[in-house]
């Protein structure tokens, strides 16, 4: 690891921040000899509450990467599926069409994994460590990034980094977003996390979604004795520690099945409350030579069905493989030409991604839906096997995540008949609903490119 307080030299690449996604992209890019500068302004381990969950596709791409073995050596756990309970009905779904486990999910810490990540990149002699805030872009005269200038944590001057590329990677509170983006964030609700503590969860290793409680809120092992909790509270504002309280007792805790109420119980003792925004952010990058934007800092959906990791894993294999297919970073208008390839490649990687993400939590939020939601799923067969594709990342195309979505909502049409609810006005309600939660996102998410793979290399 090289720590220096001057940056005389040029890098190849300069990261701004040390996240999810700008770790990994150093840890995937640096054993190849590139020269990176990554800056963060602190590198302690921090408490997360979402990004604990990586969905098959998110294993597959660290896989491709070669760095699966950054999921080792701090209690991370396998997940093989996802449990639905409604009232006194549940059933599972597994990733897998078999009794293999070719496919399955990671549910982990956050934190130890950021951690884990962060060491193996700073193994690596190319790497440059550098503490700071970084204050502001650095541009020539041709307005092309050349690099960045930042605060240093320690001594608080102000230095430069330069760079042939500058990658801006520092989260859902960019402060370069405004610069390489015309982006819109929007907070969808917040998420309560907690923890519960030595937890047997009726289907071991499976994510667990109750659809029954008016408020969505599901769970997942992220250690082998810790299950994360995870519920939605709804609204633009942050909740209160009062109105926490009161929101669990009444919209949670009796909707929970009986072997959660033990450890649920211990849980809430502990009055150990993190909450956390949802945001969500459609992608609108503003092409700059010599700047990208890469994770959070240029996308977002809502965390519901564990989606930001696969998102995150698949911009960074497809940024670096644009980068990796040129000889060097010493030609600015080929560097310029893979960038932008980049930003229109990612669409086929993350419209699905993206689109369900808001969508389910659209539906978990409509009684009808989400009772057709949890009908369909049961049924077996393809329509549960699909859905769940689509659900982990494995399945890239958006007419099959259309297909599944309006069989839902005309399965909640022919359910009105068994009801004897069947009128003009309750079929309009459910078709106006279905409308009214894929049409925003179908306009931001899909593109002509989200349903083939133009450049099959990658």
């Amino acid at each position: 690891m090289n720590t220096s307080s001057e940056h005389s030299d040029l890098f190849d690449i300069c990261i701004v921040g040390a996240g999810m996604a700008g770790a990994t992209i150093a840890a995937y890019l640096a054993p190849k000899g590139i020269k990176i500068a990554l800056i963060d302004r602190e590198y302690t381990e921090k408490r997360r509450i979402v990004g604990e969950l990586l969905q098959p596709g998110a294993v597959q791409t660290l896989k491709k990467m070669g760095l699966e073995h950054l999921l080792e050596g701090f209690d991370a756990q396998p997940v093989y599926g996802y449990a639905l309970f409604n009232g006194d009905n549940r059933f599972s779904i597994s990733y897998n069409t078999d009794d293999s486990t070719n496919h399955h999910g990671v549910g982990l810490h956050n934190g130890r994994f950021l951690q884990t990540i962060r060491k193996d990149v700073l193994k690596n002699a190319t790497v440059t460590q550098i503490h700071g805030t970084v204050s502001e872009l650095i541009e020539d005269e041709k307005n092309v990034v050349t690099g960045v200038k930042y605060r240093e944590k320690h001594t608080r001057e102000y230095k430069t980094v330069n760079a042939k590329l500058t990658i801006t990677s520092d989260g859902f509170f960019s402060n370069f977003r405004k610069d390489l983006s015309n982006n819109v964030k929007t907070v969808t609700s917040f998420f309560i996390g907690l923890v519960l503590k030595d937890c047997q969860l009726p289907y071991p290793n499976h994510g667990h979604v109750f659809l029954s409680a008016p408020t969505p809120f599901i769970c997942y092992p992220i250690s082998s004795t810790e299950t994360r909790l995870l519920i939605d509270f709804p609204g633009d504002k942050a909740p209160k520690k009062d109105e926490i309280q009161q929101h669990i007792a009444d919209k949670v805790a009796p909707f929970l099945p009986e072997e959660f109420k033990e450890c649920f119980a211990n849980a809430m003792a502990e009055n150990d409350f993190k909450v956390m925004p949802n945001h969500y952010m459609p992608a609108k990058p503003v092409l700059r030579e010599g700047a990208v934007l890469l994770g959070d800092a240029l996308n977002m959906r809502h965390p519901l069905t564990g989606g930001g990791l696969t998102a995150v894993f698949n911009d960074v294999y497809l940024l670096s493989s644009h980068l990796l297919a040129m000889p060097d970073f010493n030609n600015p208008k080929l560097l310029h030409e893979k960038l932008e390839l980049y930003y229109k490649d990612r669409y086929h990687a993350n419209t699905n991604v993206n689109i369900m993400a808001n969508a389910l939590y659209g539906v978990m939020s409509n009684d009808m839906l989400k009772q057709g939601v949890f009908e369909y799923l049961r049924k077996g067969g393809s329509k549960s096997g699909g859905p769940i594709t689509l659900l982990a990342g494995l399945n890239r195309n958006p007419i099959q995540l259309i297909k599944h979505f309006f069989s839902v909502a005309l399965l909640c049409i022919s359910n009105l008949s068994g009801k004897n609810k069947m009128s003009l006005a309750n079929v309009f309600n459910i078709v106006k609903d279905a409308f009214c939660i894929i049409k925003p996102l179908a306009v931001n998410e899909l593109r002509p490119s989200s349903f083939y793979k133009k450049n099959t290399q990658h």
